[in-house]
């Protein structure tokens, strides 16, 4: 091991959705550290979309969560709303016995819904450090009791990570966090999705999709919510085909926190604006196509702190239009690696994507651009930074505060009997979930 690295640590990292962007950041996460001789743990749902992948060398995979997720689409709206709440419960405490047991050093906790009350609250019971990342502040839309449960949310933690300047202010200035007790670690790049044996082409990308080889692309994708401005793109897009005609449009991701008139009302217009559109969520395994097929990823966003979507795109070398929204001017520079405009404005939108899609040198000065800002976002780099605020916070709670008092050996539930196999309370066998580890 290095100088520059600390003694290894038994991290026990935890994402609550199983699918989507914070999966992927917890895999990367787990894998970087444990690169760097940290024994780590990934907890994560049932639906884990990343089974096809090898897990990282020395990470250690359970999935606990979401057990009953699959059966509430088949159930009445109030009904399965109300079951959620219940299974979130039921999750966080099937986690926190799972910590319990583990004994780790660190917990740190990915999770962007209120449910992360429940889970820090039972986590920090148990006496160990405690980490979140906030990858939201506070929500895209807002909530009822919003302020109320994000302060409980950023107050639970020994430590919160924030992905930019912007979101820590933020936390300090709206949430009263204490300076000390945030630490700024950007986001990590998702070159991952290239990490395949056989990259798609471009051509059977676009092939694939029903797309021409010659046509300028611009893609938008990920969950369709309001506050990412699809409605902004299709106005601006007649104003795109006048200045580049034969300009096409695809639109990918899963429109679930749209009604289902705005999601119709979504559907009308882009069959108006002759976009392909796929109003569903993308498997992983084929989210790699669609960056392949296109000449730009545009990010109409009327508000945003980090996405992982721009991530990708950086990393592939996709050129991005994008607002100067959140903590993007922070890392992206107009002209150089990406195109920025105001967010709002159909007309500024219309403006740079026909610039894009009809500038090929343009294009590859923003790719070029693009990987340069994504290497410097690697996950080696982000792991190094992340085992650092492990360090910080270790160092800053008192010897007290680390001796763990409620894990003392104890014959229970929450110990193994002498069989070895682990028992809940009614004394059936504990099923927390798969645990895989590759050597």
């Amino acid at each position: 091991m290095s100088d520059d690295r600390m003694r290894p640590l038994r991290v026990l990292e935890i994402e609550t959705f199983g699918r989507g962007g914070l999966i992927h950041y917890a895999f990367n996460l787990s894998g970087a550290l444990a690169d760097r001789g940290h024994e780590v743990d990934l907890v994560t749902a049932e639906c884990y979309e990343l089974a096809g992948r090898n897990l990282p060398t020395g990470v250690r995979l359970h999935t606990p969560i979401g057990r009953f997720a699959r059966w509430f689409d088949a159930w009445p709206v109030t009904v399965a709303s109300l079951g959620r709440k219940i299974e979130a419960v039921l999750d966080a405490r099937a986690v926190a016995r799972l910590a319990r047991r583990m004994r780790p050093e660190i917990i740190h906790l990915h999770n962007t819904n209120t449910s992360a009350v429940v889970y820090l609250s039972l986590l920090r019971r148990l006496g160990l450090p405690l980490v979140a990342t906030a990858h939201v502040v506070t929500p895209h839309e807002r909530i009822a009791l919003q302020d109320a449960v994000y302060r409980r949310i950023h107050t639970l933690p020994d430590l919160v990570i924030a992905h930019s300047e912007i979101d820590r202010k933020r936390l300090h200035t709206e949430f009263g966090i204490a300076a000390e007790s945030i630490e700024v670690i950007p986001h990590g790049d998702y070159s991952f999705f290239a990490d395949v044996a056989e990259p798609p082409e471009r051509g059977a990308a676009r092939a694939r999709l029903g797309l021409g080889g010659d046509e300028p692309v611009a893609l938008f994708f990920g969950f369709l919510r309001e506050y990412k401005g699809l409605d902004v793109l299709l106005d601006a897009w007649p104003e795109v085909v006048t200045a580049v005609p034969d300009a096409r449009l695809v639109i990918a991701g899963d429109p679930v926190r749209l009604s289902a008139d705005r999601r119709d009302e979504f559907r009308r217009r882009a069959d108006e604006a002759g976009a392909l559109h796929r109003f569903e969520y993308i498997p992983f395994d084929e989210v790699g196509g669609f960056f392949a097929a296109a000449d730009v990823l545009v990010l109409p966003y009327r508000q945003i702190r980090q996405s992982g979507v721009l991530y990708l795109a950086l990393a592939a070398g996709v050129p991005v239009v994008a607002t100067a929204v959140g903590a993007w001017p922070e890392m992206l520079s107009d002209g150089e690696n990406a195109l920025l405009v105001p967010p709002g404005s159909p007309t500024e939108l219309a403006s740079a994507l026909a610039r894009v899609l009809g500038d090929s040198e343009l294009r590859s000065r923003l790719a070029v651009g693009g990987r340069r800002v994504a290497a410097s976002h690697s996950w080696p780099a982000v792991a190094k930074q992340t085992e650092q605020a492990f360090g910080f916070l270790r160092a800053r709670l008192s010897p007290s505060e680390l001796e763990e008092p409620s894990l003392e050996p104890r014959r229970s539930a929450l110990e193994p009997p002498e069989d070895g196999q682990n028992r809940h309370e009614d004394g059936s066998p504990d099923d927390d979930g798969a645990d895989q580890r590759r050597p």
